[in-house]
């Protein structure tokens, strides 16, 4: 990804959590009825439900707005685009760009979630196959958190205005992601919600205006009013946030997963010292175990990369190799930026990759892994190579196992863009030379990939980031470090075997970098929350946790040979009794958890006498990892 536009681009969030059946309202079985709206998309068309919103309430008198959908069971395993529609600048409605839960329900919800995508302000989201094989319909409901700073940056200039006085447009769309196919969906609600449980309804079943609009290319439509029959309530409608049971079967075996860690610094940005790399890799560090570097096009700046790699393979790091260009002489465009691998110099480019492997050998630093090619399937203004799915097919076939006793990336794709990676995978030559599939999460991407998993290919997420424009000391918050940790459960949800951060060292990362209120290798709270999972999760295999009583908990559970660990979020501003029953006894449980107020402090929970059930209260917003001795 870009060297300078980590600091500087807001990001929208999408966490997308498993519910019970009927998550859209207590005992609905999804049921169609005449309240709801129905509509139909086809040829890629994009028809938007608009409606209008006081500006005390879009800007002040509530947290987040939630929309209700029902997709038809007849439209099981079909792509499906969610996008919110408004005006830049979108940081109107959040200052982290917003966290969005998607709760599946009605089917097999084994199936259909949980898991997380990431989407770039403005642009569309792939939610996912809704695959529903049980036959009946699905729900989901689309939360967007509201700005929580009230009025702070607030320009009302930027915000679309309604006919009248005060208030501001907002619409949803919802869409297919193949242009021939045909979606059918029906939407029950909008509404505003606050903390406390109480909600004001803002459109319901025909009070919306369902316009034609197909496609993107027109840009966003003019924007219209809501019909004069929209609902306003006052009642306090309680969400589900009283005490949860999490159940864990370790019969139901999912992957097993290799680490976390991140990206050394690179370019100009801030440099990462060894005493860095203690505080995140040491024996009483952070517990993070993998450790990515760039391969420069320079063979001449490649000992720049020596002093960190081999610190923290000391500690017992893997080391994971990306190269952001060939050198320049070797592409089409003779540059560092853009162009391609000239297929006459494919031999060059695998001995180019060879000789920075044997470097860092004689250098004291064994390359674990390699990428041929950081985001290989996206234009961008700095050091890069553009290639085809055809092109890297090619040179995996012909050159993969050549570079020396490495594991093989080829290629991460920004999207993780299956596209890319398919035709690797389904071609027998070119499956025998390389190992993991790699990819980042910019703009989408994060859903289980069972077609690398069935051919024995490790799946690793290996850059993303969020960070504030505008207002970067939020980046530095609580509620900043818990949209990381929803996205880290829902990569262990997608099966990913590894999760890698993008700079370690950075204002918005895991230790600060003296930028924007940070201090200089100060853990940040994101640091402390990829803690959580470093710690409980390294080496261990994920098994089945399931939690029923609140959908505000996101809980995925690991184990070893020793024991059996879980890392539990409490996404609800209310404090959560919870139990946790254990399929087996064991013989002891500790603890430790971080909230708003603490870092990582030794957490109270009780073990029954029967030593199957663990119990513990969750605090508001935080993140608690356990461990039951077997």
């Amino acid at each position: 990804m870009k060297k300078v536009k980590k600091a500087g681009i807001v990001f929208f969030a999408l966490a997308l959590a498993a519910c019970s059946r009927g998550a859209a309202g207590s005992g609905d079985t999804g049921a169609k009825d005449s309240s709801m709206e129905k509509i139909t998309v086809t040829n890629g068309a994009v028809p938007v439900y608009r409606f209008i919103i006081p500006e005390e309430d879009m800007f002040g008198n509530y947290t987040r707005l939630r929309a209700e959908f029902l997709v038809d069971a007849e439209n099981y395993r079909k792509q499906a685009r969610l996008r919110a529609y408004g005006h830049y600048p979108f940081e109107h409605f959040s200052d982290s760009g917003g966290i969005v839960f998607l709760d599946f329900g009605g089917g097999d919800t084994d199936k259909n979630g949980p898991f997380l995508v990431s989407n770039v302000i403005g642009s569309d989201i792939d939610i996912g196959t809704v695959s529903n094989e049980a036959g009946a319909n699905v729900w989901f409901t689309a939360e967007f958190p509201l700005y929580e700073k009230r009025h702070q940056n607030y320009n009302p200039a930027n915000f679309p205005a309604s006919d009248a006085a005060g208030e501001f447009y907002f619409g949803l769309g919802l869409g297919t992601g193949d242009a021939n196919a045909e979606l059918t969906y029906y939407v029950r609600e909008v509404a505003l919600l606050n903390d406390d449980g109480s909600k004001k309804i803002i459109a319901a079943g025909s009070g919306f205006e369902n316009p034609a609009f197909a496609g993107y290319a027109a840009g966003i439509p003019a924007l219209r009013r809501a019909p004069a029959n929209t609902v306003d309530t006052t009642a306090a409608v309680k969400e589900d946030s009283g005490p949860a049971t999490i159940e864990v079967d370790t019969s139901v075996k999912h992957q097993r997963v290799t680490g976390f860690g991140g990206m050394s610094n690179a370019w100009s940005s801030p440099v990462m010292t060894e005493d860095d790399i203690t505080t995140m890799y040491g024996e009483n560090g952070l517990g993070y175990n993998i450790f990515r570097i760039i391969i420069y096009h320079e063979p001449e700046k490649w000992s720049e990369l020596v002093p960190v790699a081999k610190k923290a393979q000391d500690y017992g790091a893997l080391i994971l190799a990306s190269p952001w260009t060939p050198p320049a002489e070797l592409k089409s465009n003779n540059s560092y930026i853009g162009g391609h691998l000239l297929p006459e110099n494919y031999a060059k480019y695998a001995e180019h990759l060879a000789a920075f492997v044997r470097y860092m050998a004689d250098n004291g630093v064994t390359i674990d892994v390699i990428s041929l090619q950081n985001e290989p399937d996206i234009q961008v203004s700095y050091d890069s190579c553009d290639w085809t799915p055809e092109q890297m097919l090619d040179f995996v076939k012909n050159y993969g196992r050549t570079i020396g006793d490495v594991k093989i990336i080829p290629g991460e794709s920004f999207q993780f863009r299956r596209v890319f990676t398919d035709p690797l995978l389904n071609d027998p030559a070119a499956l025998e030379n390389f190992d993991i599939i790699g990819g980042h999460i910019y703009g989408g991407g994060l859903a289980a990939y069972p077609e690398a998993q069935s051919k024995g290919k490790d799946v690793w997420m290996t850059e993303h980031l969020f960070n504030t424009h505008g207002n970067y000391p939020y980046d530095l918050t609580w509620r900043a470090a818990m949209t990381v940790a929803a996205e880290i459960h829902g990569c262990m949800q997608a099966d990913f075997n590894a999760y890698l951060w993008w700079y370690l060292k950075r204002f918005y990362s895991m230790i600060g970098d003296g930028e924007n209120g940070s201090g200089e290798g100060e853990v940040l709270r994101r640091g402390y929350v990829m803690s959580h999972y470093a710690k409980y999760a390294s080496g261990k295999q994920r098994v089945e946790a399931r939690v029923t009583g609140n959908k505000n908990i996101l809980v995925s559970a690991y184990e070893s040979n020793t024991d059996i660990s879980l890392v539990i979020i409490n996404t609800g501003s209310a404090a959560a009794k919870t139990s946790i029953k254990l399929p087996a006894r064991v013989s002891a449980v500790s603890g430790i958890e971080s909230t708003e107020n603490a870092n990582v402090q030794n957490k109270n929970i009780r073990l029954s006498l029967g030593k199957k059930t663990a119990t513990l209260t969750l605090e508001p917003y935080s993140i608690v990892s356990v461990k039951l001795e077997k």
